[in-house]
């Protein structure tokens, strides 16, 4: 839930809300304070999540780990015109890792605590008018440029300090949406997104699965590299057809395309009351992507295309084949309003080289790029 607090100019926003999983295992919180009085907007705001799972890396189902993130940023936006802005966001983030004791080796894991900060750069155009609920047209475009540094602060304890420690990471991103209205009623959509990090410490990206998937499921075919620190994690999706973790790198690229027609609002030249039959959309998508490590994805360096075997302690074989790294998505799918939810229901079949993937049922919530 979530509620807002306005003047009357709407100068001065408060805004706060609390989230809680359909699986109850975990909370979020946040509060954001916006200042419009003047051209550059400022916001700030406070974040607070704890969620506990199993580490996707573990075999074990019973290994779960607490995850508590606290985030407090500001941000400062300045307009050039109606449809330009440049803005600049800092950052000051601690991270938690808690492993949960189900027996010895887990009881005497340490907590991991990790505290950053970040300057973020970003140049936004937008032009784009809403013409009806997930319909829209223009374009939107949005690159950006982040710095993160790892430090450590301890204020609690006998030693109190304050030192820089190795971690460095640079993203770069790129996210650009156009939106065409065919007859005012149904529209195209196309998205193009992109990221890279670099330094001593990268993000994550998960390729696959959709945003808000309210039955997720993960791909365990697929390893995750050891040999390289991980800052955070991030989902990059909709990659429909897929489960999370179809691809995963340091570096993705991303392309969605969505026709999303309104079916019923051709049946009625009234304004049609119900809000569930209202907001019925048709939708055919096609999704394709990659994400890598290295220079390149068909690289012989990206690790999709390794695997190790071992026989210790004196056998090691590194055997090297070609795993096609780009996936495509596509099918058809159907949207609504119910209960005040927007609710996305999707059917994909999933295309890769040399592999059979049965269709896939997706199930979400909240609205299309």
């Amino acid at each position: 839930c979530k509620a807002s607090l306005k003047d009357l100019l709407e100068d001065y926003v408060i805004t706060g809300g609390v989230r809680f999983p359909t699986s109850f295992n975990g909370s979020e919180y946040f509060l954001v304070f916006d200042n419009r009085k003047r051209r550059i907007d400022k916001e700030f705001a406070v974040y607070r999540k704890a969620v506990t799972e199993s580490d996707p890396t573990d075999n074990d189902p019973t290994h779960k780990n607490q995850y508590v993130s606290f985030l407090a940023l500001g941000k400062w936006s300045y307009p050039f015109d109606t449809y330009n802005s440049v803005r600049m966001t800092t950052t000051l983030r601690n991270d938690r890792n808690i492993t949960l004791s189900t027996d010895k080796p887990t009881l005497d894991t340490d907590t991991d605590d990790a505290q950053r900060i970040g300057l973020k750069l970003e140049w936004v155009y937008d032009n784009t008018r809403l013409l009806d609920l997930n319909t829209r047209t223009g374009t939107r475009i949005k690159t950006s440029v982040e710095v993160v540094k790892r430090f450590d602060l301890n204020l609690f304890e006998s030693d109190k300090k304050f030192q820089f420690n190795k971690g460095f990471m640079t993203v770069l991103g790129l996210d650009a949406r156009h939106y065409v209205s065919l007859d005012r009623r149904s529209i195209f959509a196309a998205r193009l997104m992109a990221a890279s990090s670099f330094g001593s410490e990268r993000i994550l990206y998960y390729l696959g699965g959709v945003e808000n998937w309210l039955f997720p499921a993960y791909d365990n075919s697929v390893a995750v590299p050891n040999d390289i620190a991980f800052a955070y994690t991030a989902l990059a999706a909709n990659m429909r057809g897929f489960k999370y973790n179809a691809r995963n790198g340091s570096s993705v690229v991303l392309a969605n395309a969505e026709l999303r027609v309104p079916v019923f609002q051709y049946l009625s030249r009234q304004k049609i009351r119900s809000s569930f039959i209202r907001n019925i959309q048709l939708v055919g998508f096609a999704d394709a992507g990659t994400a890598w490590h290295g220079a390149s994805p068909f690289g012989s360096g990206n690790p999709l295309n390794t695997v190790v075997l071992t026989n210790p302690p004196t056998v090691e074989v590194i055997v090297n084949y070609y795993r096609n790294p780009l996936i495509i998505g596509y099918g058809i799918g159907a949207r609504t309003m119910v209960f005040g939810y927007y609710l996305k229901l999707d059917y994909g079949w999933a295309w890769e080289t040399k592999t059979s993937r049965d269709p896939l049922l997706q199930f979400s919530m909240g609205a299309d790029f």
